[in-house]
């Protein structure tokens, strides 16, 4: 018996490679019917290649009665087939007898169906040797893709008042969104979508009708130490391991689309768009004002379906970025991901039975993101020594009570509604000035600024992290996370 593999390689630089928001979400759905789909069936039914039977499908468990996709995620029929994997970015089966010719066909089949996508296909560890090239089919003309700049304009695609000429692949991603978008499309976050509030709302055509007036957000999370988890030896020990994270994490993602989307503004508009669901990885993109208390629901609930489980605890690392729609998504994505690692530094100083989820985010109103790492040596460590000033405590734990998690800070911030907003935003400008300005300027607020931040958890503007310091404040990311929801929105607005 021969097993071959199949990797799909950098996955989100090639889903970014469009910056639309459509053409992402299409892009995701060729890629989950790709590798769920296309794959499966190929391997299943075709008459020059023949699978084997995992020996221990008998041990796999029926599918868990909670997945909101338990229909179309089965281990065991999968594994009674030969089928080990086809999620995650990965795909890989057992053959009786054909696996050269399968892995051949595969290869083929991913370069038609997902064009510029790197990927490695290996055959019992034994990395297959190129043999064909996928040639082109776009027409000869001279006009380059509106959208990318790069291939030929061979199609014209229509997106509201639009009628852009386009690639052959834009063309393909933007039909897969409209399947997606008229619930045909079989890749998991369409599925699960399908489950949820979003599936009566209409979808944003792009990322500025996305965010509306507002600011946008780009969410993504990871699972923590999913990779050197004790995952089991045997092939079901290992697909049961993965199953079970992915669906803890759709059922979770599940209940907190739900609940912010129950009640959403702007006539019936999706207030976010999942870009990318598999494994225990998630990507999505959202209105500014919902990002952080989804991320606190999402964990929460993720944080609740597992309480009574003493094996291994999925928690996340969670990076968001909040910007102009204007700020290239592809930038977004790359602080996205930084952000992300600074939250995964915080969990691995955890102890194992300590596991809990993890975020970072950042918030940029100029029309580029900056390195966050250096956007916080400059302007968020004051003073030297004993003075030393820590202006933010990010990256922070996502639950708990108290203005040292993101839950504590998120309803903090609900209690600034009736601040004078003027006096908050002097507040935090005069942290970095020291500490003998920024308590004056606390100690001159007015009384209803006062009670305000007293209700939220403020009672003093300086905390020591030692005898010797250095000075930590609270304020900075509690008046940040009050502000995200009025970014881009002018006073009357507000109202």
């Amino acid at each position: 018996m021969n097993r071959v593999h199949i990797e799909f390689q950098r996955v989100q630089t090639w889903l970014f490679a469009v910056p639309r928001l459509r053409a992402m979400v299409g892009a995701n759905t060729l890629l989950g019917e790709t590798l769920r789909v296309e794959l499966a069936r190929l391997a299943r039914h075709n008459g020059r290649w023949s699978l084997a039977p995992i020996a221990s499908h008998t041990s796999y468990p029926v599918a868990d009665p909670d997945d909101p996709l338990k229909d179309y995620d089965a281990l065991a029929v999968d594994a009674q087939d030969g089928i080990l994997s086809r999620d995650g970015g990965h795909f890989e089966a057992q053959f009786v007898s054909g696996a050269q010719a399968f892995a051949e066909e595969a290869r083929q089949l991913i370069q038609e169906r997902l064009p510029g996508l790197r990927f490695r296909v290996t055959i019992d560890g034994g990395e297959l040797e190129k043999s064909r090239v996928h040639l082109s089919n776009e027409l000869p003309v001279l006009s380059p893709c509106e959208w990318t700049g790069r291939g030929l304009a061979s199609a014209i695609i229509q997106q509201g008042d639009e009628r852009p000429a386009v690639s052959l692949e834009v063309e393909s991603r933007h039909q897969a969104a409209k399947k997606s978008e008229e619930g045909h499309a079989l890749d998991l976050a369409s599925l699960l979508i399908a489950t949820t509030n979003l599936k009566s709302l209409q979808r944003p055509q792009d990322l500025n009708e996305l965010a509306g007036r507002g600011y946008l957000a780009l969410i993504q999370a990871d699972g923590n130490g999913v990779g050197s988890a004790p995952a089991g030896r045997s092939d079901s020990d290992r697909a049961v391991f993965f199953h079970r994270n992915r669906v803890l994490l759709r059922r979770a993602l599940q209940a907190a689309i739900n609940e912010h989307s129950e009640h959403s503004p702007g006539q019936g508009q999706a207030p976010l768009v999942p870009l990318m669901l598999g494994g225990d990885d998630l990507l999505l993109v959202c209105r500014a004002e919902i990002a952080l208390p989804f991320v606190v629901t999402l964990c929460k609930e993720l944080d609740r379906i597992q309480s009574n489980n003493s094996n291994f605890k999925l928690t996340l690392g969670v990076g968001v970025v909040i910007a102009k729609p204007t700020v290239p998504i592809y930038r977004l994505h790359e602080v996205a991901e930084q952000l992300v690692s600074s939250a995964k530094r915080r969990f691995r100083g955890f102890a194992e039975k300590e596991a809990r989820s993890v975020v970072d985010w950042a918030v940029y109103t100029t029309s580029w993101a900056d390195d966050p790492g250096e956007v916080r040596r400059r302007d968020w460590l004051c003073g030297t020594g004993q003075k030393l000033r820590i202006l933010s405590q990010r990256p922070l734990d996502v639950l708990g009570e108290g203005l040292g998690t993101l839950q504590g800070l998120v309803a903090g911030a609900a209690k600034l509604n009736n601040a004078p907003r003027s006096q908050l935003r002097y507040l935090v400008d005069q942290l970095s000035r020291g500490r003998t300005l920024s308590e004056l300027a606390f100690e001159e607020l007015s009384s209803e600024a006062r009670k305000a931040l007293n209700e939220a958890g403020v009672s003093t503007v300086w905390k020591p992290t030692s005898n010797n310091g250095p000075w930590l404040t609270e304020l900075l990311d509690l008046v940040e996370v009050f502000e995200i929801a009025r970014l881009g929105k002018s006073a009357q607005t507000m109202g």
